[in-house]
């Protein structure tokens, strides 16, 4: 439940980067990154879109809301930021890219999320890659950062998406192979949907998170695998969901998640001045 106050608080987290420069007044100016001297995201216009408003208990229409206004923003020709929502928001977030065929997904997770349903609900938070991989725009699946311990029923799962073709990057592989081999092993693709759930982070740098798994990414490994998705095919848009803000430290997480936001979008879209 504490999820849905995410998109609250990297908004707030966000007011360390001010889309209009608050001395000199200059919009879509950017940032500039202190580590590589370089200026990101300059003459790049941006918009909040908002809420998308939502009914409880009304699932099924709460998703059909959430895939018309993702298309809407496709259709004007923007590229979608969507803070959620527990991880079952990218299912409905996803099938707004039906006319992105072929679309690979780029999944950063400690948990694969593939179960084909819990309790006999077939669209929840466990289940939103086993729903996307029965999508026929959807290309294929890479999952980076899985780690821990599984139940019997994880483990069916979990073989269920092998079979699938899923491409699984452990956090201990990437550990062993480095960034550099991590961001080979992604495949080359033509069109890619990042999801970004934020439990992929160790605790220690992203405490707030629904289910925080021991042993997870680094902050700048998954700043710079994220990036490194970049160059591997066009990226039409992203997630970034399991923020927990009521489990959270000092707004840390919240602050990565904007920070993370940043960075990939700098990787992205050059600066245009």
């Amino acid at each position: 439940a504490g999820t849905k106050f995410t998109p609250k608080a990297i908004r707030e987290a966000r007011n360390m980067f001010f889309y209009t420069d608050m001395t000199e007044g200059e919009a879509a100016g950017g940032w500039f990154d202190s580590e590589t001297g370089e200026g990101k995201l300059r003459g790049i216009t941006m918009a909040d879109c908002g809420d998308v408003n939502i009914l409880p208990a009304d699932c099924d229409r709460n998703f059909d809301r959430i895939t018309r206004t993702v298309n809407r923003i496709l259709k004007r020709g923007a590229f979608p930021v969507v803070l959620g929502g527990d991880h079952t928001t990218t299912f409905p977030v996803v099938r707004a890219f039906d006319e992105y065929a072929p679309l690979d997904i780029v999944d950063f997770d400690a948990h694969q999320d593939y179960e084909d349903e819990v309790g006999g609900v077939k669209i929840c938070n466990a289940t939103p890659f086993r729903r996307c991989s029965e999508l026929p725009f959807v290309h294929g699946i890479t999952l980076v950062g899985q780690r821990g311990p599984m139940t019997p029923s994880r483990e069916r799962s979990y073989r269920a998406a092998v079979e699938y073709g899923e491409k699984i990057i452990t956090t201990k592989e990437c550990r062993q192979v480095g960034i550099d081999k991590v961001i080979e092993n992604i495949p080359r693709t033509k069109n890619i949907y990042v999801s970004l759930d934020m439990d992929v982070l160790d605790p220690s740098i992203a405490p707030g998170v629904s289910f925080p798994q021991p042993g997870g990414l680094g902050y700048y490994e998954v700043r710079d695998i994220l990036m490194g998705v970049a160059t591997r095919g066009k990226v039409v848009g992203m997630d970034i969901v399991c923020l927990s803000p009521i489990n959270d430290c000092s707004e840390m997480t919240s602050r990565v998640a904007a920070e993370l936001i940043l960075y990939f979008l700098g990787a992205i879209f050059p600066s245009r001045k």
